[in-house]
């Protein structure tokens, strides 16, 4: 039986793999920011896992604070209660119940509690934070609104009452806090799916999820969490379910079905279609088990029972190769690595006419095609190339526009003919079958744009502007829109590459908190981050290509690529640093072209 939480249980192995060592510099450490296990990670369940008690900690001030940091981390209808119990009697009626829902302040503690005795038996605690978001009762993870800075500081005092036993905080923070590490230990992460406006791929959307949520209930929970509807920052691009729908109780595992029950105010449903993508909506929602059938009622009609193997046919990103195939550039042309799936084999589309002169280069496969987009130097400029090898031949085009410098093209899932490309800090949207590259607009975001990664559904992005990261859902209408993007707060400053390697992961490249460049996995909302990487010193990560792990598991676990001081590295191959004599056609020692001195290879990247 395959269950989701046991397939991302994959993820942490990044830690150790990656540790393993990665080039530059030999002799330093892998930096992990917090605590607990890596993204993805189920860290408990049905309980097993609460929050300390007020009087866990009575002597070490420190300790009292983490855990009051941790207080909130119990079902949305607890949290104020929970809270309160630290606050001293005459300071409770200050943590008031919030209307109309709970939201947690979620925060990342940039240093440790600053702690002075302001008199005797009273000290003084200060608390230096990044503020990541809101903490809906939902699970979905919110920017906090515009006019809240993201970093601050909290003040409060922690003394003793008489009569009572133990630490109290006094003058509590107006906010309900709740520490990153409090998130990644006492919340599974889940993933919940909307389809997209046109119903061609299922939109992940992360959410947190209690551990003290029952195992029983967490089905259930998670259902109540799809009828909310999607985060804010994907609702423009994705279908949230009709309105009047409501839960019907609770759902439950038979075993060898899971049991969904609605409740309809009217008839939301056309046609059967609908019907067979909202029931593979729940499936990949609901804690899925696709060796198992899901028996799908909407009251007042008769069951219908699904096949889980036909639900997870109708998530495009099952489909993602276990094993990637790996390419990269070297003197100008594409070429296999030697180690890559389907070795031996011929580069796909690119004929040797078109092969000549690149100088970074994306391939993708989708309806039945192969897709192949090039930037090749041209003059004293480059210019994109777009090619296509499909039933009806193999065609190329070139950009009638030229650039100064033009990145590493990225292709959109779903259908998978139009692509993203950042050229002379601008981002630029392309298309099989046309010459044309338009400029897109980033709405609210002005400066440099650095990189951009699409995600396996093809419809959100990664970003980084200025140095900055984002995330952004598209519109995938007549042209590529890219929705108002949402900031991703994250440790690394100075950030200059992005892409994903899992439905709901980035991996960025910047500076951490030490001034050292490093890679960071970061959820699509940055709480959660883990540097992947021993860190790189002052090296420049110039390159970076991701590869998403398949969220059905096995096979390679989000695989990454990347150049740094021009140097190109895979970092789940034995040797790491790419080399001449691991492309397919060199061999060791000798170059493509004997009058060419050997050169490192460059621009690495995965066909997907």
């Amino acid at each position: 039986m395959i269950r989701r939480w046991r397939r991302l249980a994959l993820l942490p192995v990044l830690a150790g793999v990656l540790a393993a060592g990665c080039g530059i510099p030999e002799n330093t450490d892998v930096r992990v920011d917090g605590q607990g296990p890596a993204p993805g990670l189920p860290t408990g369940g049905g309980g097993a896992q609460t929050p300390a008690s007020r009087l866990d900690e009575r002597n070490n001030t420190e300790a009292f604070v983490v855990n009051f940091l941790q207080a909130a981390a119990v079902e949305a209808e607890r949290a104020v209660e929970q809270v309160r119990e630290y606050v001293a009697p005459q300071d409770r009626a200050d943590i008031r119940d919030p209307n109309p829902e709970v939201a947690l302040t979620v925060v990342r503690l940039r240093e440790r509690p600053q702690i002075t005795r302001a008199e005797a038996g009273v000290e003084e605690v200060a608390l230096d934070v990044q503020q990541l978001g809101l903490l809906r009762p939902n699970g979905a993870l919110e920017p906090l609104p515009a006019q809240e800075p993201e970093f601050t500081e909290y003040t409060f005092q922690v003394g003793s009452v008489a009569g009572e036993t133990g630490k109290f905080v006094l003058n509590p923070p107006a906010a309900l806090l709740l520490s990153v590490d409090a998130l990644n230990t006492f919340y599974l992460q889940r993933t919940i799916y909307f389809w997209d406006t046109s119903q061609r791929a299922l939109v992940p959307d992360l959410r947190y999820l209690p551990v003290a949520v029952p195992l029983e209930r967490q089905r259930t929970v998670l259902l109540e969490m799809l009828i909310s509807g999607p985060s804010n920052w994907l609702a423009s691009a994705v279908q949230a379910l009709p309105s009047g729908i409501r839960s019907g109780g609770n759902v439950p595992d038979t075993g060898d079905r899971l049991k969904v029950t609605l409740i309809a105010d009217a008839t939301p449903f056309a046609d059967e279609r609908e019907l067979d993508r909202l029931a593979a909506q729940l499936m990949w929602s609901l804690w899925p088990e696709f060796d198992n059938d899901l028996e799908l009622t909407i009251q007042g009609q008769s069951p219908k029972v699904y096949p889980g193997a036909d639900l997870l046919a109708m998530n495009g990103t099952q489909a993602l190769p276990e094993t990637p195939e790996r390419f990269t550039v070297y003197q100008g042309r594409v070429h296999r690595l030697r180690s890559s799936a389907h070795s031996g084999e011929p580069i796909p589309v690119l004929t040797e006419e078109v092969n000549q002169n690149v100088v970074t280069a994306g391939f993708t496969q989708a309806g039945g095609g192969t897709y192949a987009a090039l930037a090749v130097a041209d003059g004293n400029g480059q210019r994109l190339i777009v090619g296509a090898a499909t039933g009806a031949g193999t065609s190329f085009d070139a950009s009638t526009r030229t650039f100064d410098d033009i990145g590493r093209p990225v292709w959109l899932k779903a259908p998978g003919d139009a692509g993203l490309v950042v050229a002379d800090g601008g981002l630029y949207s392309f298309r099989v079958g046309s010459g044309a590259v338009e400029q897109v607009t980033l709405p609210g975001v002005t400066g440099e744009v650095q990189s951009v990664g699409a995600a396996p559904d093809g419809h959100r992005i990664a970003l980084v502007v200025d140095g900055r990261l984002y995330v952004a859902a598209l519109n995938r209408g007549g042209k590529v829109e890219v929705l108002p993007p949402r900031r991703v707060p994250t440790s690394l400053s100075d950030l200059t590459q992005v892409d994903w390697v899992a439905e709901t992961l980035l991996v960025a490249a910047g500076t951490n908190p030490d001034g050292r460049v490093s890679l960071y996995d970061v959820t699509v909302d940055g709480a959660i981050e883990t540097s992947s990487l021993r860190d790189l010193g002052g090296a420049s990560v110039t390159h970076l290509a991701g590869y998403p792990a398949n969220p059905v598991g096995g096979g390679t676990v989000g695989a990454r690529m990347y150049v740094a001081n021009g140097v190109p590295y895979d970092l789940f191959e034995p040797s790491e640093q790419i080399r001449p004599e691991e492309i397919e056609g060199v061999e060791p020692g000798e170059t493509e072209e004997p009058e060419n001195p050997v050169t490192n290879p460059t621009a690495p990247f995965f066909l997907y």
